[in-house]
């Protein structure tokens, strides 16, 4: 069993301060917006996005904010050399990834077939 299997799958949105939470749901909203592909992998799901700074600052701001609600998520964010996209990695375990699909996959996203 590895750790993430260990922590509960639970969402505890009061981690996140009255004063965090506008820029929360903003980030959120720019990077469900912004998405240009979405992929499961196993144990996870991969967004892909513009490789814009905007974009990466909003991904790290959001992965800042999201482990504080829920800690039973892990996070990649990778950018290969002189690609013009960025790939932000969000699972751990399969009932996480379970919780990714099910909250966090924009209705009309792209999504690609997944990777064993």
């Amino acid at each position: 069993m590895n750790t993430f299997e260990m922590i509960p799958i639970a969402c505890n949105m009061d981690a996140i301060s009255e004063d965090q939470l506008a820029s929360y749901q903003s980030v959120r909203e720019l990077l469900q917006a912004a998405c240009v592909a979405v992929q499961e992998r196993p144990r996870a799901v991969a967004f892909r996005y513009p490789a814009r700074p905007e974009l990466l600052a909003a991904a790290s701001e959001w992965i800042s904010l999201e482990r504080r609600c829920c800690a039973f998520l892990g996070f990649e964010l990778s950018v290969a050399p002189g690609e013009n996209e960025f790939t932000l990695q969000v699972g751990g375990s399969e009932a996480a990834k379970a919780f990714v699909l099910a909250n966090m996959v924009p209705s009309d996203a792209a999504t690609t077939d997944p990777v064993s």
